[in-house]
């Protein structure tokens, strides 16, 4: 069943399409999913090659995503990918979701992400998502007014 990502802030302020080129996937499971992704061509890093840091943002934005559809508001602990092969800018790609494992609040993930129609990985990612407490946002504003300049 194909249903829309639900969009990060950025995207739904002015209701544009999502930054990331990921704005559908297939529920396989509670446990997995299948999002189709374009990396646009103003992401690239190099002649028609997809910049690392899109590579990097698009999964922890799809997996951390992937947790919203189940109602687990969460954000990433870590994330560590590996990058197998060039990523091409502006063609249809897979990223594949799974939860590997659910501790408590912590949330282990991991993600493929391969050319649509390929069987070959052209990057991995695993990471750790919390899930949020009520407090969260409340704790991190508190905690960032002590950064400003002239703050106690």
């Amino acid at each position: 069943m194909e249903n829309r990502i639900a969009r990060c802030r950025g995207c739904r302020v002015g209701e544009r399409p999502c930054r990331f080129g990921a704005d559908a996937f297939d529920a396989i499971s509670a446990n997995e999913g299948v999002a189709r992704v374009t990396c646009p061509a103003d992401f690239d890093g190099g002649p028609e090659v997809a910049h690392g840091g899109w590579i990097a943002g698009v999964f922890d934005d799809v997996l951390g995503r992937f947790l919203s559809h189940g109602d687990v508001k969460s954000v990433t602990a870590t994330l560590s990918v590996s990058f197998l092969m060039p990523v091409p800018v502006e063609r249809p790609l897979i990223l594949r979701t799974r939860i590997v494992s659910r501790e408590g609040r912590k949330i282990t993930m991991s993600g493929t992400l391969r050319l649509e129609g390929e069987t070959q990985d052209r990057a991995t990612a695993e990471g750790v998502w919390v899930e949020r407490r009520p407090d969260h946002f409340a704790r991190h504003r508190t905690q960032m007014s002590g950064d400003r300049p002239g703050s106690p």
